[in-house]
């Protein structure tokens, strides 16, 4: 939210288009709780939350949460790699091409293995909840706006 609130333009790689089904952490620590509590030993759980939402639904939510306007402008994905090139070389980089790569496949619930729901927890906070509870920081006059 740094970056949106102070960069006329933010990039999009792969038009947005990447999906998510982001978990607010609470959630993920009581469904560790939950394989810890009944034992669930040797499974692989993919950890999902309520929604599915494109990474550009997410920027989008996120620069309403902030009342700031900037312009998403998609990237071409070679650009991209020789702009991650560079930005590797800094301290604390931007973006990276791993980061890129990882970006090109959904982080959705996959289907391959059991998922929280399957154990019985479904996950319940929604994103636009939870950003709204502290997006308040990153708004005109808040500690992070400067």
């Amino acid at each position: 939210m740094t970056l949106l609130s102070l960069l006329p333009v933010f990039p999009l790689y792969y038009n947005g288009n990447t999906k998510f089904s982001p978990i607010h952490v609470s959630d993920f620590c009581e469904i560790i709780l939950k394989v810890i509590d009944e034992d669930i030993l040797l499974e692989i759980i993919e950890c999902v939350g309520p929604e599915k939402l494109s990474f550009k639904e997410i920027i989008n939510k996120l620069l309403i949460a902030i009342d700031k306007k900037t312009f998403l402008l998609p990237i071409p994905i070679i650009f991209a790699k020789i702009i991650a090139f560079f930005f590797e070389k800094l301290p604390t980089p931007l973006i990276t091409r791993d980061q890129l790569k990882l970006l090109k496949y959904d982080n959705i619930l996959s289907k391959e293995n059991k998922s929280n729901q399957d154990i019985g927890f479904k996950a319940k906070l929604k994103f636009d909840e939870e950003i709204a509870k502290y997006s308040y920081m990153w708004k005109k006059g808040g500690e992070y706006s400067k």
